[in-house]
Order: C-alpha cells, then sequence, then structure tokens
C-alpha cells in the first residue's frame, strides 16, 4: 500500500536562536507515518527581494561584492529583504536597488515568486524585472557593505550567464530565467528590443 504524504505535525516547537537577522526554530515533529523527528531545524528568514534591472540602454545593472559565505568576490543581482518599513516587495525591491545602486525610476514588472530552500527555510522570495531605470542619487551603503556597480550589455550577459562564464547564486539565476519568460511571453512594446536580444541568443 502506498504510503500517504501529509504534513508533518508540529509536537512542540522553540526558538533556540534570534537576532535581527535570523530566527532558529527547533521543532518536534511527527511524520504521517508516526516517526519521531527531533530536532528539526527551521531558519526562519524575512521575503527576500531581487531584481533584472535595465537602464534606457538597455545596460544591466550588476552588483560585485564580498559573499563571506564562499568567501568570494562574486557579481549578482541588486536585492535584499522585504523589511517591517516596506508595504510590499515591489516597496522592498525599489528601495534596495536604490540604496545599492542609486538607479531608481523606470518600470517595476513583478515576474514570479519561489522558495529558497524548503527543506529548512520558511521564506519566500520575490522576483523582479524593472526596465529604463536611472541614476537617481549615489549609493547609500550600510558600514559593513562596499558594492562596485557593474553595468553589462543585456545580450553580452545573458550570453555568459547561461554559458556558464559568470557563476551566480542560484536565486539570481531563477530571477533572470523568471524575467526572461516575462519578456518573451510579453506583449508590451517597451519590451520589444529585450525580446528581440533574446530570440537571438
Amino acid at each position: 500500500m502506498e504510503k500517504r504524504i501529509a504534513p508533518w505535525q508540529v509536537l512542540e516547537s522553540r526558538m533556540s536562536y534570534e537576532d535581527r537577522w535570523l530566527r532558529v526554530r527547533s521543532d518536534t515533529c511527527r511524520t504521517a507515518q508516526g516517526y519521531i523527528v527531533e530536532p528539526y531545524h527551521v531558519m526562519e528568514y524575512l521575503d527576500w527581494v531581487n531584481v533584472l534591472a535595465l537602464t534606457t540602454d538597455e545596460q544591466v545593472i550588476t552588483v560585485r561584492e564580498y559573499r563571506h559565505g564562499v568567501g568570494q568576490v562574486l557579481l549578482g543581482l541588486p536585492g535584499g529583504g522585504v523589511e517591517m518599513r516596506d508595504q510590499s516587495p515591489l516597496a522592498a525591491i525599489q528601495r534596495e536597488l536604490l540604496e545599492e545602486t542609486g538607479y531608481g525610476g523606470g518600470q517595476f514588472f513583478a515576474v514570479g515568486q519561489s522558495f529558497p530552500n524548503t527543506g529548512n527555510q520558511n521564506n519566500t522570495l520575490w522576483s523582479f524585472l524593472a526596465v529604463e531605470v536611472v541614476k537617481l542619487q549615489e549609493q547609500q551603503l550600510d558600514e559593513a557593505e562596499h558594492i562596485e556597480i557593474v553595468l553589462q550589455d543585456f545580450t553580452d550577459f545573458n550570453r555568459d550567464i547561461w554559458g556558464g562564464a559568470i557563476p551566480l547564486q542560484s536565486l539570481h539565476l531563477a530571477t533572470i530565467g523568471l524575467a526572461s519568460h516575462f519578456i518573451k511571453q510579453s506583449k508590451l512594446p517597451e519590451l520589444e528590443a529585450l525580446r528581440r536580444a533574446l530570440q537571438q541568443r
């Protein structure tokens, strides 16, 4: 007989670690088959946002910074966490893009959402496409942030990303993929040049 797939029952739950960035919840669970899983740690993060942002001349705005998790300086997309002050994921990514790069304005499109790690994280990633953004101000970085802005031609960027020439965080690849699909499916005239560029890839 096929085993039934069902949510686990949480018998007990406690917060084993908490600071401004992360909460670690430790659960005692019972599976649908009666097996006790103890402890099962879940990392509770803020929701995340990132964006494939393009200038008026179709330059992709990327950021180069040190990423301590892997100990490397890497290229990536602008993004961050949805904070309490943000009214929505859209407001969060507009704030993050402006703070990290100084770019804003333009048009923003929500292109999809995904789960960063369903095994032990509870948050959602919200992915966006932004077009026709312009430089509005200088960067507004935190003390621990040092971010270099790198502009890249959209066609060259796509070739290098999907050809494996630029190692990216997987969630950034997800956003680029969702944004590319949105561009291809859209009939919006302001995305026509980007559609043509993707067709040439």
